[in-house]
């Protein structure tokens, strides 16, 4: 045996040894004997890729190919340097050269076939690895890589129809892991997840089947059982964002939001720039009512990938629920500029503007909504409320009505065509609407509500009080009711009743200011000036531009002659609204009687000059001046005091 042949069998003897640094060495110096030897520098190429040094492999092999082009083993081993390079395309070229020399060279077939799908020519990938199967039947591996390719094609059925022909003839978990990958694209969870755990049974370390059970379990409807499927997959593979991605959207559609928040959190550390990762982050913040946080998430989500539709029309939501409605308005402008036919877009939008009271806008998004999706009820009971909102009561009432005839039992809808009628004056026809409505749900207490407010306008006190009698029954915490009926029986003299319903409203809610205001009403009719005076006071904490509020105070004050308090009122208002009449007659009376007759006269000067053609205020200004007279010649008809000797 001669140096060169000792030295090739040395190297050969190192690679099955796995000692590729001594192969390396031996391999050189069988090259040193002989330079231009094209086999043996492809031998040396095989071991520089396993030493993970694919530069140098590859300047071996294509000097080896310009020596001895028709050796088709060495295009395949450039064909794999090349593929370890992520050069798919030229790796791909290589392996084509290898088969056009050697037609039946199954591996480098295999190997296009690989390098073709990692380019996404998926097509061409089934044709090379059908080919492998044409030369080699049964090759599980081929198998599965045609399996996988076919998927890709979204052809499940060809890819089980090709794994269960091989797995007919032998075992091969890989395979199987198609076969039940392939069952679940096709929907049949329950033979997929049977599938899974049948590759579990054999490869139970294996991640992607413990992640494909939890799917098919997920998708029978049973996320609580595909919970411990995906907590088991992620042990496998801890660091593995897909994973923490499919336990996070598990979570979420269990409603598990803080644990979803924090698996979709752990995986953006792994996979910081995963849009849709941060999306579902946003979405589940925002379930859990943490609107800046999720609006941030939907933010970065839009930096990441600006066009992702479905997290603009988030952010505008969350916008919307923050009450930031210029915010939103323009988040739904963008939405709406990605798809300008979502009728929900447009809606959004509506609203929005709405709360803005931009109601002329706010008409032109529901009428487009409308267009989109005509058979909305909802959409044309917003339309409706905008040109109500507009004063447009008839056109709000067509509006409504179609709303009504698109969906008959549309409750909102035909109790604001009742509201509006009512708003029109047209009381006797809101009284028919509201039970009309109530036919349909004849226990809706807003309703029975509205009827009362009807037959209130129509002087039908006792129907009246009890349709907001019936409203409370049916909905014992409902304030504006009680407060109804305090005001109807107020009107009708029956104060002691009127007061205990506005204290039930107020035992309900102590800042309703419609409660304070009929106490106080209440109060003030029985003379009990004491309590109206404490009161009128409340109500005017709660809102100070409460007329009406102004003057129960001013009266009460009064009547129990508290006139530097009444002094104090009056100048509050005249502190807001100078040009006061009655304020300046009030305050001309707190002086007057506390002997200012000059600066009273001022007042009352102030009060004529306002409202010159009221009697009470020329009487008043002529009392202030009589007494100011009065006080000036007693003043001078006083002797002058003695002066003492000295």
């Amino acid at each position: 045996m001669n140096d060169f042949q000792r030295w090739c069998d040395q190297g050969r003897a190192r690679v099955i040894g796995g000692r590729f640094s001594e192969a390396e060495a031996a391999f050189r110096e069988a090259l040193r004997r002989r330079p231009d030897d094209a086999r043996v520098s492809a031998e040396l190429a095989a071991v520089l890729r396993r030493l993970r040094r694919p530069a140098e492999a590859e300047t071996l092999l294509r000097g080896a190919l310009q020596r001895a082009p028709t050796i088709a083993s060495t295009h395949a081993e450039l064909g794999s340097v090349l593929f370890e390079q992520d050069r798919f395309a030229e790796s791909a070229r290589a392996y084509r050269d290898a088969v056009r020399l050697r037609p039946d060279f199954a591996r480098a077939h295999l190997a296009l076939g690989l390098a073709l799908e990692r380019q996404g020519d998926f097509a061409a990938a089934a044709d090379a690895l059908g080919e492998v199967l044409r030369l080699k039947p049964g090759d599980a591996l081929a198998g599965a890589n045609l399996a996988r390719v076919l998927r890709r094609l979204r052809r499940p059925a060809d890819a089980e129809a090709v794994a269960r022909a091989i797995l007919a003839t032998t075992s091969d978990a890989a395979l199987r892991l198609e076969l039940a990958s392939a069952l679940l694209e096709q929907r049949r969870h329950a033979e997929a997840a049977d599938a899974f755990r049948a590759v579990i049974d054999g490869r139970p370390q294996d991640a992607r089947a413990h992640l494909g059970l939890g799917l098919a379990l997920e998708r029978q409807g049973r996320a609580t059982q595909a919970t411990p499927a995906l907590r088991v997959a992620l042990r496998r593979r801890p660091e593995d964002p897909a994973l923490r991605q499919a336990l996070a959207l598990n979570l979420k559609r269990r409603h598990r939001f803080a644990e979803a928040a924090a698996a979709f959190r752990e995986a953006l550390r792994l996979a910081p720039g995963e849009a849709r990762t941060h999306f579902h982050l946003g979405v589940v913040q925002e379930r859990q009512g943490r609107f800046d946080e999720a609006a941030a998430a939907f933010t970065e989500t839009l930096r990441l990938r600006p066009g992702f539709l479905a997290a603009r029309a988030a952010l505008a939501t969350t916008y919307r629920r923050q009450g930031r409605w210029e915010a939103a308005a323009a988040a739904y402008a963008e939405a709406i500029g990605l798809d300008p036919d979502d009728a929900e877009l447009h809606a959004g939008r509506g609203l929005a503007l709405g709360a803005l009271g931009q109601y002329a806008d706010a008409e032109a998004a529901f009428r487009r909504a409308v267009e989109l999706r005509p058979d909305d009820g909802d959409l044309h009971y917003e339309l409706g409320v905008a040109l109500g909102r507009q004063g447009r009561h008839a056109d709000a009432e067509r509006a409504l009505r179609e709303a009504i005839r698109v969906e008959p039992d549309h409750i909102r809808a035909r109790a604001n065509v009742a509201l509006g009628l009512g708003r029109q004056g047209r009381h006797a026809e809101a009284e028919a609407a509201y039970r009309e409505a109530l036919e349909l749900s004849h226990e809706h207490p807003a309703l029975h509500r509205g009827l009362g407010v009807a037959l209130y306008w129509q002087g039908l006190h006792a129907d009246a009080e009890q349709a907001f009698a019936t409203a409370i029954r049916f909905k014992p915490d409902y304030v504006r009711a009680h407060c109804d009926l305090g005001e109807v029986l107020f009107e009708d003299g029956r104060v002691g009743e009127a007061e205990a319903a506005y204290r039930a409203a107020l035992r309900l809610k102590g800042n309703s200011l419609a409660a304070r205001f009929g106490l106080t009403r209440v109060l003030v009719g029985q003379a009990r000036w004491a309590e109206a005076e404490q009161a009128a006071r409340s109500v005017i904490e709660l809102s100070v531009d409460a007329a009406q509020a102004h003057f129960d105070l001013w009266q009460a004050l009064e009547e129990q002659a508290k006139w530097p308090e009444l002094e104090a009122a009056a100048r509050t208002v005249l502190d807001t609204q100078p040009e006061h009449a009655d304020a300046h007659a009030r305050l001309g009376r707190a002086l007057h009687e506390q002997g200012r007759y000059e600066a009273a006269e001022a007042a009352w000067e102030g009060a004529v000059r306002l409202g010159p053609d009221l009697p009470r205020f020329r009487q008043g200004l002529a009392r202030a001046r009589r007494a100011r007279a009065v006080s000036a010649r007693r003043s001078s008809s006083r002797p002058a005091p003695r002066q003492r000797g000295g």
